[in-house]
């Protein structure tokens, strides 16, 4: 691969589209001024500081972890940009009464198939979201969001109630929907159960990425969401055991979900997924994960209805590691993500050459150089998804993605994120002259924060 004429196709690009860059640079600064100028300044800490807080306070820890403190450290330990890596049932909310958040996140994306159609598409997105809560006790919350998308192409406003996304990973430009709507219920600091339409996110911790190999609704600018039950329980010793029931309309997946997986069939109504976790910080792990979806009779073993269809299920095993082991200044993260499918579709399903089944391995690795500048980050990805993996939202199967990404967060409130990207097929598909590339960039302004 070669970074050097990549990084100078990105740098002609942004020349030739200077005035979009120039339009979400004055949307993003002003509201940026105010933002770091206003009254919430004082709980605008950086990134760094809450994260010196937090695990200083985890040098010693107490016999029983309690449900705050866990938040607290979930919140220090947020990667991505502001809420990447946080479950609906993860996240802090009011002791009573109403509350009320809002976040929006715009980008400019540019996408280049080097292909021999040499395809290009360029676009510009806002997603939007306002959050509600009320807490009806300390025990019992209803909580709903509303989401929208607006993209220089479409951003004709248009409700809907959907059971499935209409597309392979999110609402159409335009859409407004519900990504929230459950009932929320704790107990003790120990267990909590949520039921309803949810985010669910199980990501690598990874500085400035967060990314996943099998679960990560909403990601980037898209809206898609989790309908079913998700119960966790905080255990003394830091492992948190997680348990999701999941509804998947005959209609398709709400959340992403790559052929030839169907849930056509009633058995494949409802899926499961178990994850337990530690973000209890240790001398070597910040993070340490296992996860196992299991979504049965959803496999199209040939690759269309009239064949077979079996049971499919993957493990992702997940860790997240650190030096040198201080609470400030320029700081090393390296994550990294381990998945295997044991039941696979063949490759004739798969759209390749010869006999068999495909291979279910993926894998990724994050590096993090983090506040190598104070809230100045920078990092890079490489990830390896075989044809047979199927539950990635951020990977597409057979596919290799090589990344690199700077992020500035001012504060827990705002962020500013650059990435380039590669992506190359392992294996050339059939109907292809040869194996198909795409490079990609984004500029990409968030912000967020709880208005009541």
């Amino acid at each position: 691969m070669n970074w050097c004429r990549i990084i100078e196709n990105v740098i002609f690009k942004l020349k030739s589209k200077a005035p979009v860059v120039l339009l979400l640079l004055v949307i993003a600064l002003p509201s940026a001024a105010q933002i770091t100028a206003g009254p919430a300044e004082n709980s605008g800490d950086s990134t760094s500081e809450q994260a010196a807080s937090v695990e200083s306070s985890t040098d010693e820890l107490p016999d029983e972890i309690t449900e705050s403190e866990i938040e607290e450290a979930i919140e220090a330990d947020t990667d991505g940009s502001l809420d990447d890596s946080t479950n609906s049932i993860d996240s802090a909310g009011v002791l009573e009464g109403v509350g009320i958040g809002a976040d929006i996140r715009v980008g400019y994306f540019d996408f280049e198939e080097d292909d021999s159609g040499g395809q290009s598409e360029d676009i510009a997105v806002a997603r939007w979201r306002i959050r509600t809560e009320y807490a009806i006790n300390q025990r019992l919350r209803v909580v709903g969001r509303v989401a929208g998308i607006c993209s220089n192409e479409e951003c004709s406003p248009n409700f809907v109630l959907e059971e499935s996304i209409p597309s392979t990973s999110s609402m159409e430009d335009g859409d407004i929907t519900l990504d929230e709507a459950y009932v929320r219920w704790s107990r003790l600091d120990r267990f909590d159960l949520a039921i309803g339409r949810m985010q669910t996110k199980f990501v690598s911790r990874g500085g400035v990425f967060s990314k996943s190999l099998d679960r990560n609704d909403s990601h980037n600018v898209n809206v898609n969401w989790t309908d079913g039950i998700h119960a966790a329980f905080r255990s003394r010793n830091g492992w948190s055991p997680h348990l999701i029931l999941q509804r998947n309309p005959s209609s398709g997946p709400t959340n992403v979900r790559r052929e030839p997986l169907n849930f056509d069939d009633s058995g494949a109504r409802v899926s499961y997924f178990l994850s337990v976790e530690s973000l209890t910080r240790t001398k070597f792990f910040l993070q340490r994960t296992i996860d196992v979806s299991y979504l049965p009779k959803s496999l199209l073993k040939d690759g269309d209805l009239s064949g077979r269809r079996e049971d499919y299920y993957g493990i992702v095993l997940r860790s997240t590691n650190r030096w040198p082991e201080r609470d400030d200044g320029p700081r090393l993260r390296v994550a990294t993500e381990i998945g295997y499918a044991p039941k696979t579709q063949t490759q004739a399903a798969a759209g390749l050459a010869g006999d068999g089944d495909v291979d279910g391995l993926a894998w990724d690795i994050s590096v993090s150089l983090m506040d190598f500048k104070p809230n100045h980050s920078i990092g890079v990805n490489y990830g390896r998804v075989s044809a047979g993996w199927l539950l990635s939202p951020q990977y597409r199967q057979n596919e290799s993605s090589a990344e690199l990404r700077y992020q500035w967060r001012k504060n827990r409130m705002l962020a500013f994120d650059f990435r380039i990207r590669q992506r190359t097929e392992l294996e050339q598909l059939l109907l292809s002259d040869r194996k198909q590339q795409e490079l990609d960039f984004f500029l990409r302004f968030t912000w967020g924060r709880t208005l009541k």
